[in-house]
C-alpha cells in the first residue's frame, strides 16, 4: 500500500476503457478481451497509508515511513503469500484466479531501479525451472510490447532484465500462476515517497548512469527532472493498455499456447518422474499434512485418496493415504513446491562473488510442514489407479462468515469454499 500509484491508475484505466470505444485500439480490446480489474488487494492498507500521509502533509515528516503494518500480520509481504494463502485477501485473489482461469495476469508494483522509470520483463536470472517455456515467451512478448508502447508515447526510462527482479520464488501472488500455465508478470514503476513530487538532477544519478548512454535494453535513458504520482500513473496506463492490446492482437495464439502448455505438462509427467507423490496419512502432525494438502487443492491441484491399502515401489500405503497424480495441467506447481531447491551458481563475474538472490531462494513445502512425501519414480499402473478416488465435496459459500473448521489455521470459511480442499480431512479431532 505504500506503492501508491497503481490504485490511482486503475480508476483511470477503467474510465478510459468504458468511455474509449471510439478509439480503434480500445474498441478492439473491448471486442476481444475480458478484463478482471482489481482496484486494490489491500484497500484497508491504502486507506491507512493515505491517512498517515495526509496527517504529515506540509510538515518535515511528510515522507516519513508509516510506523505500523498496513496489512494485518504481514505488512508489505502480502504479495508473497501465493502458495501458503494464509491471508484472507490472498485466498480471495486465488479463488478468483482459479475460477476465471485468465490467460494473462499483470501486477503493478513500485519502484523501478533508479534512475530508470519503469522496469518491465524479461525477468532477471534465475527463472523458475518448472514453468513451461511458452509462458516465459509470452511474458517476454508482453514486456517488449510495453517497451515499444512507452517509446511511442515519448515515455523515457523503460528498462528490462538487469539484476534484481528474478522469477525464482513461487510465492509471489502473480508468479504462482505461471505454474498454472498463465502468463503472469509484474512491472515496477518509479516512486519517490507517496504522492510527494520530487525533482532529480543528473548529480542524483549513480555515477555509472550519468553519461546517459543508451543500452540495448535501456535505449532511452531518463534524463531527470520532476517525477510526480501523475507521471507514474501515466506510465502504468500505457503499460496496462499495451498488455490488453497484446491480448487482443494475439488472442488465438495465447489461448492455444495455454492449451499446448497444459497438454505438454501432462505428457511430461506421464513419461518421466515424478509420476505422482504419495502422502501417507500417518504423520508426526496429522493436522499439518491436511493443512498442506488443502493449500494445494485451493490452488487448483487434483488430489486422490486410496480406498484400500496398496504397496508401491516396495512401500506399503494404508487406506486413506493421499496421492497427487502428476499427469494434470497444474502439476508444475506441485513440482516447484515439493522439490528441493538448488539455487544456480550465478556470479557477478568469473571467480567473483555470487549474486545475491532477490528474494526467497528455498521453500520445500514438505520440509516446512514436516510432512513425509514419497515421490513415485515409476508409472502408476492400472491396479494403483483403480484404488485412487479423486477427492471432491460440496463446497461452502465463500460469503459465509462462520468458522468452517475449528482445527485449521484459517478463520472463517478458509479453504472450504473449494470442493477438493473441503474433501481433505484429518482423522476425527
Amino acid at each position: 500500500s505504500t506503492e501508491v500509484a497503481h490504485a490511482q491508475h486503475t480508476i483511470q484505466l477503467a474510465y478510459d476503457l468504458v468511455t474509449g470505444d471510439k478509439d480503434p485500439e480500445i474498441a478492439e480490446i473491448l471486442d476481444k478481451v475480458i478484463l478482471l480489474l482489481w482496484f486494490s488487494i489491500n484497500p484497508d492498507g491504502q486507506t491507512m497509508v493515505s491517512d498517515w500521509y495526509k496527517s504529515n502533509l506540509g510538515t518535515p515528516y511528510e515522507t516519513a515511513s508509516i510506523p505500523f503494518l498496513y496489512q494485518k500480520y504481514v505488512g508489505h509481504d502480502n504479495n508473497r503469500d501465493g502458495y501458503m494463502i494464509n491471508q484472507i485477501e490472498s485466498r480471495v485473489v486465488t479463488r478468483v484466479d482459479r475460477y476465471w482461469e485468465p490467460q494473462i495476469i499483470y501486477n503493478h508494483h513500485q519502484t523501478s531501479p533508479f534512475p530508470t522509470r519503469i522496469w518491465i520483463p524479461p525477468f532477471a536470472e534465475p527463472i523458475s525451472p518448472n514453468v513451461h517455456p511458452l509462458m516465459w515467451r509470452t511474458v517476454n512478448l508482453i514486456g517488449m510490447a510495453m517497451a515499444q508502447a512507452l517509446e511511442e508515447r515519448g515515455q523515457e526510462g523503460a528498462y528490462h532484465y538487469g539484476n534484481g527482479f528474478d522469477n525464482w520464488y513461487p510465492g509471489f501472488m502473480d508468479h504462482a500462476n505461471n505454474f498454472h500455465n498463465v502468463a503472469s508478470l509484474l512491472t515496477e514503476t518509479a516512486l519517490y515517497r507517496y504522492a510527494t513530487p520530487h525533482f532529480y538532477t543528473i548529480d542524483d544519478f549513480p555515477s555509472g548512469n550519468r553519461d546517459l548512454r543508451p543500452e540495448s535494453l535501456y535505449p532511452s535513458p531518463w534524463k531527470g527532472g520532476w517525477w510526480r504520482i501523475g507521471d507514474a500513473v501515466d506510465y502504468m496506463l500505457t503499460a496496462s493498455i499495451s498488455v490488453l492490446d497484446v491480448a487482443a492482437k494475439y488472442k488465438r495464439d495465447i489461448l492455444f499456447n495455454r492449451f499446448q502448455a497444459a497438454r505438454d505438462v501432462k505428457e511430461q509427467y506421464r513419461s518421466a518422474p515424478p509420476y505422482a507423490y504419495f502422502v501417507p496419512r500417518e504423520q508426526r502432525d496429522r493436522l499439518a499434512v491436511v493443512e498442506m494438502l488443502r493449500r494445494l487443492a485451493f490452488n487448483g491441484i487434483t488430489i486422490s485418496q486410496l480406498d484400500e491399502a496398496v504397496s508401491f515401489e516396495g512401500i506399503p500405503y494404508p487406506k486413506g493415504s493421499w496421492v497427487i497424480p502428476m499427469d494434470q495441467p497444474n502439476a508444475n506447481f506441485v513440482r516447484q513446491l515439493f522439490a528441493v531447491q538448488e539455487y544456480p551458481d550465478l556470479r557477478e563475474y568469473p571467480e567473483g562473488p555470487p549474486e545475491q538472490p532477490y528474494d526467497v531462494s528455498g521453500w520445500t513445502l514438505p520440509y516446512q510442514f514436516d510432512v513425509r512425501v514419497v515421490e513415485a519414480t515409476t508409472p502408476l499402473g492400472a491396479g494403483i489407479r483403480g484404488k485412487m478416488v479423486e477427492l471432491k465435496d460440496d463446497p461452502l459459500s465463500w460469503e459465509d462468515r462462520f468458522d468452517a473448521q475449528s482445527w485449521d489455521t484459517p478463520p472463517g470459511i478458509g479453504f472450504d469454499s473449494n470442493p477438493v480442499a473441503r474433501a481433505v480431512l484429518p482423522d476425527e479431532v
